[in-house]
């Protein structure tokens, strides 16, 4: 049971760190809006002060559409860049998140990992398989920051095997 915690805290807390994208989809309704220094506007489902963002990519609408470069920004400051697809203001398609925490390199869906993506953490552990409104879910392999590896099966970012009695750690 901790060590389902443990793990599930190991995608969660990151999740919860990413100013632009979070753990729970949001409707449109629900979501704020930021614009970059051209009126281009990205969902921001969980804002924070003194954010800003900067955007490579074209236009289409008022929101952010297509390819490139979405630099957000805290107190003038750097914080996290996301570097893939767009589509009306949502990263969508495949795309690769970069912050001080980790990288995701993968799927996105309504700004949510889903589909086939890895989670590179700074503390040398990662999860690599399938990702569904933003967590682990479906079949996958998380290796720990002392490198034991697990392989199995993921249901809503838990592990659904026995991490101390797991026929398929290595």
């Amino acid at each position: 049971m901790i060590n389902r915690i443990l793990i599930r805290l190991i995608f969660l807390l990151p999740a919860l760190l990413i100013p632009s994208f979070g753990t729970m989809a949001a409707g449109d309704e629900d979501v704020a809006w930021i614009a970059d220094s051209h009126g281009c506007k990205v969902a921001n489902p969980f804002p924070q002060p003194g954010e800003t963002i900067k955007w490579n990519g074209s236009c289409k609408n008022g929101l952010a559409d297509g390819n490139g470069v979405l630099e957000w920004f805290v107190n003038g400051k750097p914080a996290d860049r996301y570097e893939g697809a767009l589509k009306q203001g949502w990263a969508e398609g495949k795309g690769t998140l970069q912050r001080e925490g980790g990288r995701y390199a993968g799927d996105w869906k309504r700004s949510l990992q889903d589909g086939i993506g890895r989670y590179d953490a700074a503390d040398g552990s990662w999860y690599e398989g399938e990702w569904k409104a933003g967590q682990p879910h479906g079949h996958g392999q998380y290796q720990t920051p002392d490198g034991r590896l697990f392989s199995g099966t993921w249901n809503n970012g838990e592990y659904e095997g026995d991490m101390e009695n797991d026929p398929n750690r290595t």
